[in-house]
């Protein structure tokens, strides 16, 4: 986890005016089967419903235990969707070691006191998926092909960002992640090494997602009303939700060219579906669309999962203790001074 402090439910209540409802458990409620690479069959029992009669995907939620999944599956793996028993037994061998290789790491870094953040920082999951890819359609598990102006646009975007030219410019030139602004929507969803957690409040009339990286609260009309004018961009986009039986259905438009997607651009749109499996489980499910990046729209699925632990959602402090972009800029203008410097000599040398 971040250096964190208690404010994220707080938020969420200020924003729906103070509305937090608990979550109705039901006896009977199963949870998915290990390795499930699709939304699990239906409770047992009645799904929980708020006191106006809504389906009820309040809680909080991680994603960590699906951090392992690749986003693309692995080629050998075909149209497969989970592992077999030998891969499966691999993937915790792979696991362990790099706990281990990270261990030391971590260990060597703090020594030497260049930092790489304390123990708790790096979050894992109580079970490990078996799932082959995070992506779930097309079969394959892969992304689909990107359009001539998707290559493009995804090459301009990677030299721009690229690390050598990154030393020589402004914070401006920097990822978004690193300059504490967004992880971006659909890409928060993709779990990371920490901070996977998620809570969904809800009201009359709306839901709110608080991400617990990097510190965002989207708040979702569902009162049927028009996305925002297409001369209004956002980092996050602008979203209007409604439900489809117990499901409830999320478009995102209207997002900012300098968003940067994986290459898409300002007509990328994104419909989430978040259905409650149990009362420990909620599936995100995400289709991805642009014509002008990819030849057809691809659909990624994570699955939420309760944690007794992860009993909050806690501020996500990006910028506290964090040195890295600083470090990065005036090492920079370290080198451009030394270069100037050293070019100096060489003309005094001549004279």
């Amino acid at each position: 986890m971040s250096n964190r402090f208690p404010s994220g439910t707080a938020l969420l209540a200020v924003i729906l005016g103070g509305a937090l409802f608990g979550v109705t458990v039901t006896a009977g409620q199963r949870i998915p089967a290990a390795g499930n690479a699709s939304s699990a069959g239906p409770a047992a029992s009645a799904p929980a419903r708020t006191s106006w009669g809504d389906p009820d995907l309040q809680g909080i939620f991680t994603t960590d235990d699906e951090v392992r999944v690749p986003v693309e599956r692995p080629r050998e793996f075909g149209t497969r969707a989970v592992l077999s028993e030998e891969e499966m037994a691999q993937r915790l061998r792979e696991v362990e070691r790099r706990a281990r290789d990270d261990k030391k790491e971590r260990k060597a870094l703090a020594e030497d006191q260049t930092g790489d953040g304390p123990e708790h920082w790096y979050e894992q999951g109580k079970t490990i998926s078996r799932r082959t890819s995070l992506i779930i359609d097309p079969p394959d598990g892969r992304l689909p092909p990107l359009t001539a102006e998707g290559k493009a646009r995804l090459a301009d975007q990677q030299s721009r960002g690229s690390f050598a030219k990154r030393l020589w410019e402004g914070p401006e030139a920097l990822d978004l992640r690193d300059r504490c602004i967004t992880r971006g929507v659909p890409n928060t969803w993709f779990p990371s090494a920490y901070n996977n957690g998620f809570q969904i409040v809800q009201s009359p009339g709306y839901v709110a997602i608080l991400q617990e990286r990097l510190h965002e609260a989207r708040i979702i009309p569902l009162d049927g009303r028009a996305h925002l004018a297409s001369n209004v961009r956002q980092w996050i986009g602008d979203p209007r939700g409604h439900w489809e039986g117990e499901t409830l259905v999320v478009e995102t438009t209207n997002f900012s060219e300098k968003a940067e997607f994986r290459g898409a651009g300002g007509s990328l749109r994104v419909v989430e579906r978040f259905k409650r499996v149990d009362a420990d489980t909620v599936t995100v499910e995400f289709t991805v669309e642009d014509p002008t990046t990819w030849t057809k729209p691809w659909t990624a699925m994570l699955t939420g999962k309760r944690d007794a632990g992860y009993w909050q959602i806690f501020e996500y402090a990006c910028h506290e203790g964090n040195y890295g972009m600083i470090n990065i800029l005036s090492g920079a203008r370290a080198q451009e001074r030394a270069a100037e410097e050293a070019a100096r000599k060489r003309e005094t040398t001549k004279k």
